[in-house]
């Protein structure tokens, strides 16, 4: 009696009342012409749903006579002879703002409002109706108490779209899948599309149109949907010169005349580009002027990307002394100052626009921090690359500073983190599982919204940590590989296939890592069995054992699933991954077939020594044998440390938030990945990463204070190591492999008695140099025992 009188008192949680059905809605419009945006609107919210549903709703610009479902698009304060129809709050006064709002009352049929402060306005609250709707084979339904109030946080939300033949899949593209891509961008509240018309000549054999052809056209499409249109025109010429600044001139101008519509023209300072400011700012005059014959309210807007001290004074005087009105604004981008500094040189004068590199994640603006050097070596540097955590976190730290954003992008690899940074320009504080539920939701099905959402957020877990500890990684396959089974046949999914495909290949590559550094040890304690076993039958066991990943023995039906999908890939929206299967422009370009095989072990190390050893004279042989068998070993109370591998530097504070990294890199700078090409090369695998700069240092504790330690090393360059402090003393250099030189070090016996040393490195100044080629460390051992190995 109790406890039924406890659950009379307790007041019942409230119904939540049935979705609302909307097949048989009306779309109705404002009569007579409309802005483009919000013509648009229309259309897309019908073709939307009836690709989802089958479901074709009507569309009127009369309100339907009776009691029809309705979904009523209209700008807020426009005049509307059905103006008593719409009721709901109206939006704010901020420019693309829009409020949706349900009527359902008893008895009535539903009335959704869509009300934008003007044309797109209203495109983008319908973006955001669709992103609600539960759409399913004959069904439209929507919350019954689904409510949205939203204003852009930021006015300008775009990406970088080229159509050439360095990107991995739009060079594939025809004008309809541009049309359409333009639209999804839009249902997620992009404004804005920048192509680059003239950089990149090089022809493309999957070109479906011409590439002036298709420039236009993309003026076209951005027009069409009321996009700002922007280009990048890189200066590439050197100036000053009268014949080729002329040539480049007459060359836009003849494409600004044929140009649509054109909004904007950035001109990066470098990247590509090598000209001095005080040679590049009065060609930009000219270009403007050129630009303004044929699109008066255009402007030009610059980057000082790879601008010297010099260089940026000299932009700055500039704009103290000329207050130039022809300049748009300044944008910032790769190797550009930072965002602070250019907005506290700016004085407010002009806006910044923000270029962020959203497509790479090693060798880039923005690299997953301390990514398994595995993975580096494999998906490279343009794999599918949702990456939540962090694309929110790059932009909550540096929006302040900005007007808004055009990401540079290179492909469809990236379209989560286009769609994401597209929804932080209106949401800075949204939450990213919600998001990548709305994104699941409408790309991939309703009822996948929730294991999608999180599938998509585990793929970006993947990468963080060591991956042959990272179990989860097998996890989030079979997260993936339910969303597959539950949706069938994926068909033209392209969305939800590259990211189950990336699902694959993490875990096939986690596999295939922890076997073939089983190999390799088999293999090292085979070498070090060479007196024993005699040195032929050593070479060929070793190599033996090498050769067993070349079985593909290690889950044979993920490497085939990885295979059919990269190929299926390729069909639906010309992602390539593979140069020889795909004709792609190149390895770095997303070839992630290329190297899907590619050793994760020192095999092609240990193969090439072998055969230098064999060439020894006889009494040589096996004593080499084994001494390559024993490389690794570090003896009693030595310490390894594979520089730059985020399991095997122990050492190391680790930050794996890009957002930290920003924070904190330059106290603890994250490693650099090599890229090796898929070509055979004979190098070890720590050489694929290293460390150019370790401002805290490695710091060993529990030492033999008795002494008698050395370090051995490799390292580009000669490595200035100190020990405590001060200047090591180098005992011995070996020989240059690859990029890299064996050296060793003494450890004064003094340093050693309090049982700890720190080894940093000497400050170089090598600002003359290209940072490829400057000094950085792989690997390092700290031995007991004068050169001894």
């Amino acid at each position: 009696m109790l406890c039924l009188a406890l659950c009379l008192l307790c007041p019942l949680p409230s119904q939540v009342p049935a979705p609302l059905d909307l097949s048989q809605a009306v779309v109705v419009t404002r009569p007579g012409k409309l802005p483009a945006a919000e013509a648009m609107a229309s259309t897309v919210l019908v073709e939307e749903i009836a690709k989802r549903t089958g479901v074709s709703l009507k569309t009127s610009s009369q309100w339907p006579a009776g009691d029809s479902p309705v979904i009523a698009l209209t700008i807020s304060d426009a005049e509307n002879p059905r103006a008593e129809q719409i009721a709901g709050p109206k939006p704010s006064a901020k420019p693309e703002s829009f409020t949706i709002s349900v009527s359902a009352k008893e008895g009535q049929h539903p009335r959704v409002m869509v009300q934008g402060r003007d044309g797109r306005g209203v495109l983008f609250g319908v973006g955001r109706l669709l992103r609600a709707l539960e759409l399913g084979k004959g069904k439209v339904k929507l919350g019954a108490r689904f409510v949205a109030q939203e204003s852009p946080d930021v006015s300008i939300r775009g990406h970088q779209i080229g159509y050439r033949a360095r990107a991995n899949s739009w060079d594939t593209w025809t004008v309809a899948q541009f049309d359409q891509h333009f639209r999804d961008l839009a249902i997620f509240g992009a404004n804005c599309i920048e192509n680059i018309p003239f950089e990149d000549n090089d022809p493309s054999p999957h070109f479906k149109l011409p590439r002036a052809e298709m420039n236009l056209r993309f003026a076209e499409l951005c027009d069409k949907y009321d996009l700002d249109h922007w280009v990048w025109v890189p200066v590439q010429i050197k100036l000053p010169n009268d014949r080729d600044e002329q040539e480049f001139l007459s060359k836009q101008d003849a494409f600004y005349k044929a140009c649509k519509r054109l909004d904007a023209v950035f001109v990066p300072g470098g990247d590509p580009g090598e000209n001095h400011s005080q040679d590049l700012v009065p060609f930009l005059e000219k270009m403007a002027a050129t630009l303004a014959k044929h699109h008066p309210k255009a402007k030009v807007w610059l980057s000082l990307q790879g601008f010297k001290k010099a260089d940026v004074d000299h932009f700055y005087a500039y704009l103290d002394s000329q207050k130039p009105q022809w300049l748009g604004g300044v944008v910032m981008g790769p190797s550009s100052p930072p965002l602070e500094e250019t907005h506290t040189r700016l004085k407010g004068r002009y806006p910044i626009r923000w270029y962020p590199d959203i497509t790479h994640v090693v060798r880039c603006q923005y690299p997953v921090p301390w990514l398994d050097p595995a993975f580096g070596a494999t998906l490279g540097r343009e794999p599918v690359c949702p990456r939540p955590r962090d694309m929110a976190a790059i932009y909550r730290l540096g929006k302040g500073y900005t007007a808004g954003f055009l990401t540079y992008s290179d492909g469809v690899h990236d379209d989560f983190n286009k769609a994401l940074w597209s929804q932080l320009g209106w949401r800075p504080q949204l939450d990213i599982r919600a998001f990548a539920q709305d994104y699941a939701r409408f790309f991939f099905r309703h009822d996948l919204a929730e294991a999608g959402g999180d599938a998509l957020l585990a793929l970006e877990t993947n990468l963080r940590g060591s991956l042959a500890e990272n179990s989860s990684v097998d996890g989030t396959l079979k997260l993936w590989q339910s969303i597959e089974q539950a949706q069938g046949p994926i068909g033209g999914n392209w969305r939800l296939q590259m990211h189950l495909m990336r699902a694959y290949y993490d875990a096939y590559t986690r596999h295939r890592l922890i076997q073939e550094t089983r190999l390799n040890q088999q293999a090292q304690a085979t070498l070090r069995n060479a007196r024993k076993l005699g040195v032929a039958e050593t070479i060929r066991q070793a190599r033996a054992e090498l050769a067993l990943a070349d079985a593909h023995s290690v889950k044979p039906k993920w490497r085939e699933a990885i295979i059919r999908q990269c190929d299926e890939l390729f069909q639906s929206v010309g992602l390539q991954t593979s140069i020889t299967k795909h004709q792609a422009s190149g390895s770095e370009r997303g070839c992630v077939l290329d190297f899907l095989d590619y050793p994760l072990n020192d095999r092609w190390w240990l193969e090439h020594r072998m055969e230098e050893i064999a060439k020894l004279p006889g009494s040589e042989q096996a004593g080499a044998l084994v001494e390559l068998g024993r490389f690794d070993e570090v003896g009693p109370a030595g310490h390894y440390d594979s520089l730059g591998h985020v399991g095997k530097t122990p050492r190391q504070p680790k930050l794996l938030d890009a957002g930290e990294q920003i924070r904190w890199g330059d106290r603890f700078p994250a490693p650099t990945q090599r890229w090796m090409t898929e070509s055979r090369r004979p190098i070890r695998f720590a050489w694929h990463t290293y460390q150019d700069d370790l401002p805290e240092g490695l710091t060993y504790t529990n030492l033999d204070k008795r002494g008698g330690y050395t370090v051995r090393l490799f390292a580009q360059g000669d490595s200035p190591l100190l020990v405590d402090g001060k200047p090591a003393r180098r005992i011995r250099v070996g020989q240059k492999l690859d990029q890299v030189t064996e050296q060793e070090f003494e450890v004064p016996d003094d340093a050693l008695q309090d049982g700890k040393i720190t080894l940093t490195w000497d400050k170089l100044d090598q600002s003359h140099l290209n940072w490829r080629d400057r000094h950085y460390v792989t690997e390092l051992w700290l031995k007991r025992g004068k050169n001894g190995r």
